[in-house]
């Protein structure tokens, strides 16, 4: 028995000597990778979170955010990835206005996107209550000013909106 446990041993050892031997190739007899011609655009930059298929007024919304609401002004946003990671996310698509970051929140005041002029927006992001399966929330307002009828003065404004030029009702009827 003892006889036969060696041949066994032996014929595993010459056969895990021989089956590794054509691996062992020396650096200068294996091919040389080739570059490719142009590096690939599909790659990211690390850190970088990738556009999603959501947008939200012209702004584009990260992959793995969800919209939880839309109303006339406003679009409320969960996301998976964090306050900063958000907040990055928005200042690379954004650009004028004035930006303010806090430890629990960071706005976005009177920005533009970047790929759309003609709107304006207010953007908070903050970081999301414990407990749940996001970590980070964005509301975006839209804040682009209405368009002014041409050749109104100041007067025919003020009766527009129902108001005397001393800001009084004109019709307290009509408030009822």
């Amino acid at each position: 028995m003892g006889a036969r446990r060696r041949l066994i041993a032996a014929v595993a050892l010459a056969s895990i000597a021989l089956g590794g031997a054509p691996a062992c190739k020396r650096k200068e007899d294996a091919p040389a990778p080739t570059p490719s011609a142009r590096p690939n655009a599909d790659h990211l930059a690390p850190g970088e979170i990738p556009e999603g298929r959501e947008v939200a007024y012209t702004l584009p919304l990260p992959l793995r955010s969800t919209v939880k609401a839309r109303f006339h002004d406003s679009v409320h946003v969960a996301s998976a990835y964090t306050l900063e990671e958000l907040s990055n996310f928005v200042r690379a698509r954004v650009k004028d206005g004035k930006t303010s970051s806090g430890a629990t929140e960071t706005r976005f005041d009177r920005v533009i996107v970047a790929k759309d002029p003609s709107r304006t927006l207010s953007i908070q992001v903050r970081a999301a209550p414990r407990g749940g399966p996001f970590r980070s929330q964005m509301v975006i307002s839209d804040v682009t000013p209405v368009p002014e009828a041409p050749g109104l003065t100041d007067e025919d404004r003020w009766k527009k909106a129902g108001m005397t030029p001393d800001g009084k009702l004109l019709d307290r009827k009509h408030l009822e």
